[in-house]
């Protein structure tokens, strides 16, 4: 039953005596009102935003240069001054969707303008300036619409970086962990932690790729987010970082079974005295972290994190890894009975048993027998684990 039900069934009883008012009162307490989530009005934002994005480029070429200055101006203008007042005085969502047109105004404005007089940028940097009215916007009003919008343009900056001038951006970088990082290590806020993780683990990759890095620095990177997430959760609270990076890292070692076979890969994958001093420092912080945890099965977590790239069997040993890492979660989860753990090593043992399937039989099998047999191996282990996970889920597990 909510709110307004109870609101109008009540009012019934208490004509009908038989609840008195003040009780009927205690009763509508009990059903706090609820927010409205503003995702219509964020995308009717959008869409008229996109609007005027798209009557504009139609019509730009046909438009003398002060009457381009002037739409954008003032079409930008009026929308910050109707969105604030709105806010202040109305509407929280509404007003901020007015705020996210001027923000996408403001954004196609210098694009336009740069496209007026012939300005060409060699560098993300109209994203940065974009970027930078973004969270000037969240600072004022301190919503987390805005906080993700500003989030996405940053992440959206460094992609078309990477892409287009094959570099990272120093700066949109250096916006997102001193100014992105700040709000989330200050406001511990799951949604805003997840939105930060997110873009973390995508800049990551643009970091790497373009910074003429091998691929194992993407080890050192989860790492770091493993361990930003003791700052950015609080006690209780998801550790949705290390999710994260749990999962980025068990990716790294399934691409580890599949190219470190290759010869000329391995023969590129040449280790630097610097990323073995760096992982090493991260790794022992990662272990004394671990061992003061209150849970001490998580240091299985961190066997994901060993680097096997110097051997020359590097893609047997992360296979190694992969089973190692699945069978000690559904080892700890049948001891303790907890089905979490349980689901967890089940999920990783049939992925990495899919992998060495793949890597192992792919070139001596006949295509279809491949599949066949595969998803018949595939149907009896979840069919046996999923039994285990039921028998411990009866017995009154986590």
């Amino acid at each position: 039953m909510n709110r307004a039900q109870v609101v109008k069934e009540s009012q019934k009883w208490v004509e009908e005596q038989i609840i008195s008012e003040h009780q009927r009162e205690q009763l509508i307490e009990r059903y706090p009102k609820r927010q409205n989530k503003p995702l219509l009005f964020t995308f009717a934002a959008i869409f008229i935003g996109l609007g005027f994005l798209t009557f504009i480029a139609s019509n730009w070429s046909f438009m003398p240069d002060l009457v381009k200055m002037a739409v954008i101006l003032v079409s930008m203008l009026g929308f910050y001054a109707a969105g604030e007042q709105v806010y202040r005085k109305q509407s929280q969502r509404l007003g901020l969707s007015f705020i996210l047109i001027a923000l996408l105004i403001f954004g196609s404005g210098i694009f336009l303008t740069g496209q007026m007089y012939h300005f060409t940028s060699y560098s993300a940097f109209p994203f940065l300036i974009w970027s930078l009215a973004g969270y000037g916007i969240y600072l004022v009003f301190r919503d987390h619409i805005l906080f993700i919008t500003t989030v996405i343009l940053l992440t959206i900056g460094q992609i078309y970086s990477g892409v287009v001038f094959q570099e990272y951006h120093f700066w949109l970088g250096l916006l997102f962990i001193l100014g992105i990082g700040w709000v989330a290590y200050s406001k511990k806020d799951l949604w805003l932690t997840l939105v930060f993780g997110i873009s973390y683990s995508i800049q990551s990759l643009v970091f790497v790729l373009n910074e003429n890095l091998p691929y194992y620095w993407l080890i050192v990177l989860c790492l770091i987010l493993y361990l930003l997430d003791d700052l950015l959760a609080d006690r209780g609270q998801i550790r949705v970082l290390k999710t994260m990076a749990v999962v980025s890292v068990l990716i790294v070692n399934g691409f580890q079974v599949i190219l470190l076979g290759v010869d000329e890969l391995f023969l590129e994958a040449e280790s630097t005295f610097a990323f073995f001093i760096i992982w090493a420092v991260l790794f022992v912080l990662t272990v004394i972290r671990s061992a003061l945890s209150s849970t001490n099965h998580y240091w299985i977590d961190l066997i994901l994190f060993v680097p096997v790239f110097k051997f020359g069997f590097g893609d047997a040993l992360s296979l190694l890894i992969l089973f190692a890492y699945s069978l000690l979660w559904l080892v700890s989860g049948y001891q303790t009975e907890t089905v979490r753990w349980v689901n967890k090593g089940t999920a990783a043992f049939i992925l990495t048993t899919f992998l060495a399937y793949f890597q192992l039989a792919w070139d001596f099998m006949n295509r279809s027998l491949f599949f066949f047999i595969g998803g018949i191996l595939l149907f009896m282990m979840s069919f046996f684990l999923e039994r285990k996970r039921r028998k411990i889920h009866k017995g009154g597990g986590e």
